[in-house]
């Protein structure tokens, strides 16, 4: 086995696919399956499935995929010590689509001082937050667990060697625009929203309940489904549909242009990170999540 070949794995699993692996790597894809081929074969192991959609780990493969990460990580810290290149700060922040945290990442790099870093924020579905970050592909992961499905969701997450810690719990809310036909109520009952479209985010092929980002009671006639923030703002902004999220908004992302208002409902979300249990925390990871904690708490006024 070589750190070549690791770093070939990592790459491949990150990737989702061989063919994208190897245009990133600059190798051929013939060369790249050669190389994983004769790996999987001398650790007597299979690595990667293979389906129409690309490729994903095994359960073997997720497992060698973290003690890869660490080998990795200390052959570039070696290199780096030994050849008097600096040494790179990495940290990576995997996500649902929440503004508040983009704006917790900001300020970390507002206030980072290192001559030479690599960080790295990536909105994504439930589904891969979590993957990525059983798979040390990131440092933390940021969820909003909805309490309907709380107890689902941790024994999940505890199978995959993660533990969900919550920072608050906050009332779901009603995101719309400022000229909604109800921008103006105070609350907003399931039965006022029944005539507008309902926008979500996809979640790909896990789509079920317990991976939805949003708190819905009722099957809307009308569904939207986006893959990104910047889409769902700019739908609604031009329409009458409306999605239900945290409440936390911090104000100069959208002008005021999209308002949020509290949903009645006795569910709830408890916003939170999760980390591998076998891990111990980095200073990076920790200074991120006391800023995460301060601006959650400064938006919903606790």
């Amino acid at each position: 086995m070589t750190i070549q070949q690791c770093k070939y794995v990592l790459k491949i699993a990150q990737c989702g696919s061989f063919n994208e692996a190897a245009k990133q790597l600059f190798v051929a894809q013939s060369s790249l399956s050669v190389s994983v081929k004769t790996l999987e074969q001398e650790l007597n192991i299979k690595i990667f499935e293979r389906s129409g959609n690309g490729v994903f780990l095994t359960k073997e493969g997720a497992e060698f995929t973290r003690y890869a990460q660490q080998i990795v990580q200390e052959s570039d810290f070696i290199l780096s010590r030994y050849t008097g290149t600096a040494t790179t700060k990495r940290f990576c922040v995997t996500t649902q689509h929440y503004d508040f945290v983009a704006d917790t990442f900001g300020k970390l790099l507002n206030e980072t001082n290192d001559p030479h870093f690599h960080f790295s924020l990536q909105e994504m579905n439930t589904y891969d937050v979590i993957h990525s970050t059983q798979t040390a592909f990131c440092d933390v992961g940021i969820l909003a667990l909805k309490s309907s499905d709380a107890a689902v969701m941790e024994r999940y997450l505890a199978k995959r060697s993660l533990q969900f810690t919550p920072i608050l719990k906050t009332q779901p809310h009603v995101y719309l625009r400022k000229e909604h036909p109800l921008s103006t109520a105070k609350s907003i009952t399931p039965e006022q929203l029944q005539s507008f479209p309902c926008m979500a985010y996809e979640q790909g092929e896990h789509n079920n309940s317990f991976f939805t980002e949003e708190i819905v009671t009722t099957y809307a006639d009308k569904q939207v489904e986006v893959s990104d923030r910047a889409s769902l703002m700019n739908v609604l902004l031009t329409t009458d549909c409306y999605t239900i999220g945290t409440g936390i908004m911090p104000s100069m992302l959208n002008l005021g242009r999209i308002i949020s208002i509290p949903y009645e409902s006795e569910d709830h979300y408890t916003v939170g990170y999760i980390l591998r249990t076998d891990r111990t925390m980095s200073p990076t990871t920790r200074r991120f999540i006391e800023i995460l904690r301060t601006i959650v708490k400064a938006e919903t006024n606790l």
